[in-house]
């Protein structure tokens, strides 16, 4: 059952058989983060991958205002890491945590390496999961220079559907950009507007 989410995901892209499939499922650990809890701290070497099989992980940096800025929400069937600490050993600049209790499975740098000369089948999968993220960030850098607040907001609501409503809106304020008061703001001038 844990594994379900991650085989169909996989499925998408590759088709595993039943040896395959066992030997991903035997390389991934299962655990359950509770909301607000880390997997990952800033200025600590990655070295982890994580699948979210339900919950939400959201990845920010603090600035030096102390302000927190999220960068990236993943949801079920999604990946979240920090590619650059993972490729280059260094310390990552993001913590990611749990925006809501989530259950998600880990896979190490080493198992995925592993994995790779083992089956190269999941090479491919890996690679096409990493294009994707890449086209992901960079339209999340054309939202943030090109889209207004507003238009953020309304995004997000498109890709996040579930999430609007069971996530902090902190967090959401902080993703697209405003503080919560403008936010609270924001929406009930969005709300009003509907309502006419």
């Amino acid at each position: 059952m844990m594994f379900d989410k991650i085989l169909e995901k996989v499925n998408e892209t590759v088709s595993l058989n039943k040896e395959e499939k066992d030997y991903l499922k035997s390389i991934l650990k299962f655990k359950k983060v509770n909301k607000k809890e880390y997997v990952l701290k800033q200025d600590v070497i990655e070295n982890n991958y994580y699948f979210i099989i339900s919950g939400c992980l959201r990845s920010y940096i603090i600035d030096k205002k102390g302000i927190e800025h999220v960068i990236q929400f993943s949801s079920k069937g999604w990946w979240i890491s920090d590619n650059e600490s993972l490729l280059y050993n260094k310390p990552t600049k993001f913590n990611i945590s749990a925006a809501m209790d989530s259950e998600i499975l880990i896979l190490t740098k080493e198992a995925k390496e592993e994995s790779i000369k083992k089956y190269s089948k999941l090479e491919k999968y890996y690679n096409e999961g990493l294009e994707k993220s890449i086209i992901f960030l960079r339209n999340r850098l054309n939202e943030i220079l090109s889209l207004s607040a507003e238009e953020r907001y309304l995004d997000f609501c498109e890709k996040f559907p579930d999430l609007k409503d069971q996530i902090s809106q902190k967090y959401i304020a902080s993703y697209i950009g405003v503080t919560p008061e403008f936010f609270s703001f924001m929406k009930k001038k969005i709300k009003n507007r509907k309502s006419k």
